[in-house]
């Protein structure tokens, strides 16, 4: 049975479905008419389905269930502007990094007077697929760090988002001036300004014929 179809719209949907295996037919309206009086008599369906066929009158078909005009509205509500997805997409991203860097910075020493921290700026990002099942998603983005004396600042990072046969692997690295790691994925995609480790154990470079998963939107779009 279809999610969300009444019950009595289902059954409905059997009888006639078991109407139009025992006995043939002329056309739909005939069918509809059956479904109508709940299949009852044969003969007297297909003489009604000829008297409106002969008519100009109009038959009354039956209601759509409010189940599937419920649905209808839910499918309208769900639509969402382009830039709405975007957003959604920003603060996703922004969560994902925020947990890499979490288990980053667990347990160590240079972070034990950090009393606050937040994203501060998501620069840039590049999604990469090496198959179906094996994914990775490079940022990089800054941190703002408040120390308990009152000083702060704000650090950028690189972060990859590893997902293989459904299981997600985080890794992070602070980022400093020299750092300029080669990566195959995001340079085949045009991504120069995204920042790479220059040690390349621990994240994904991918190799030299990949593309771009995705067609992009137009500016207009």
């Amino acid at each position: 049975m279809l999610e969300g179809v009444s019950e009595p719209w289902a059954q409905k949907c059997r009888d006639m479905r078991k109407y139009l295996e025992e006995h043939t037919y002329t056309c739909m309206v005939e069918a509809m008419i059956a479904a109508e009086h709940g299949f009852s008599n044969p003969a007297q369906h297909k003489l009604d389905a000829e008297a409106f066929l002969a008519s100009e009158g109009a038959y009354e078909a039956p209601e759509v269930p409010e189940s599937f005009a419920s649905t209808r509205e839910n499918i309208a509500q769900a639509e969402v502007s382009t830039e709405e997805i975007i957003e959604n997409g920003k603060k996703w991203m922004g969560e994902e990094v925020m947990l890499a860097f979490k288990k980053y910075k667990e347990g160590k020493s240079q972070f034990k007077d950090v009393v606050h921290y937040g994203l501060d700026e998501l620069q840039h990002q590049c999604f990469s697929m090496l198959s179906y099942d094996h994914t990775f998603h490079h940022f990089n983005f800054t941190v703002k760090m408040e120390k308990s004396g009152g000083d702060s600042s704000s650090t950028p990072f690189f972060a990859e988002v590893k997902e293989i046969h459904g299981r997600k692997y985080y890794s992070c690295y602070e980022l400093s001036s020299y750092d300029d790691g080669h990566c195959y994925a995001c340079k085949n995609q045009g991504m120069h300004a995204l920042k790479h480790p220059i040690c390349l154990m621990g994240y994904d470079s991918g190799h030299a014929d990949m593309e771009s998963p995705f067609l992009y939107l137009s500016d207009d779009e």
